[in-house]
């Protein structure tokens, strides 16, 4: 399963579950959980093959990690390897060093 078909999955429990749109941030404001978590899926699934969302990646899957249950995110040997090659940071580019 690819994923995009794993992302597909988890878009389609949320929109089945009874998570709610009545959560609170960390500093106590209203949160659209379910409104959220459904963007960041959205997300994840339409650029996880997009080399220049990196950033935008990692942080909808931080989201998406501290809302969902740990038994909606198990994922099989391919996909965990294919979801680490996307997460993992940019690597540095090597240039000339900055004029003084």
């Amino acid at each position: 399963m690819s994923l995009e078909k794993y992302f597909d999955s988890l878009l389609q429990k949320v929109e089945q579950s009874d998570i709610q749109n009545n959560g609170k941030d960390s500093n106590g404001f209203y949160s659209p959980t379910r409104t959220l978590l459904l963007r960041h899926l959205g997300l994840l699934k339409d650029l996880h093959g997009k080399p220049l969302a990196r950033s935008m990646l990692q942080g909808s899957w931080k989201f998406v990690v501290e809302h969902l249950p740990p038994e909606w995110l198990i994922l099989t040997a391919p996909e965990k390897a294919e979801l680490k090659q996307m997460l993992e940071p940019s690597p540095k580019k090597e240039g000339a060093p900055p004029k003084p």
